[in-house]
């Protein structure tokens, strides 16, 4: 009787091995654009959101400030002191302003407080009672403020409406 041996084979023959690495190479060509595509996607969200939530706040608090504006001298009205198209400041030391690419909060008696950096553009509306004449020459008589800033290519608007009014007879 013949002598069989038998031996038992493990492993992988170069061919095999080629063609896993070939089909791993196929795969990983495909999914890297995507996978990039997603990180740069992630990117663009997330500095979106930043600039959207900043910008946010800095007119949260804006509106804030004009709700709690102080009533004009001569107890009719809003008590501005300065209104241009990039500042507002009334006549208790409130207000905004800004001041190069820094948007700041005017606190009485206090050094002035940064709400947004980086701003682009800032624009100070004044709007009669009607909500379409400006006011901008006699900003006493401002019934509704627009409050537009640009950051990072996010532009947000709001409107707020001094509280002064309640109960006055409009002019």
């Amino acid at each position: 009787m013949p002598n069989r041996t038998y031996s038992s084979r493990s492993g992988f023959t170069l061919l095999e091995l080629l063609a896993a690495i070939l089909v791993i190479s196929i795969i990983s060509a495909t999914l890297m654009p995507v996978i990039a595509s997603a990180s740069d996607s992630f990117t663009v969200a997330r500095d979106a959101r930043y600039s959207t939530e900043k910008s946010a706040f800095a007119l949260d608090r804006i509106v804030r400030i004009v709700r709690q504006a102080p009533i004009g001298a001569d107890d009719t009205g809003v008590g501005i002191t300065s209104a241009t198209q990039s500042s507002v400041e009334f006549s208790d030391g409130t207000g905004v302003r800004l001041v190069g690419t820094t948007l700041e909060m005017l606190v009485p008696g206090e050094n002035s407080v940064p709400l947004c950096l980086d701003v682009e553009s800032f624009t100070v509306l004044y709007y009669a009672n009607d909500g379409v004449s400006s006011t901008i020459l006699t900003p006493s008589q401002t019934h509704r403020f627009g409050f537009m800033i640009v950051t990072e290519n996010v532009e947000m608007t709001v409107l707020a409406h001094p509280r002064v009014w309640i109960g006055q007879v409009p002019l």
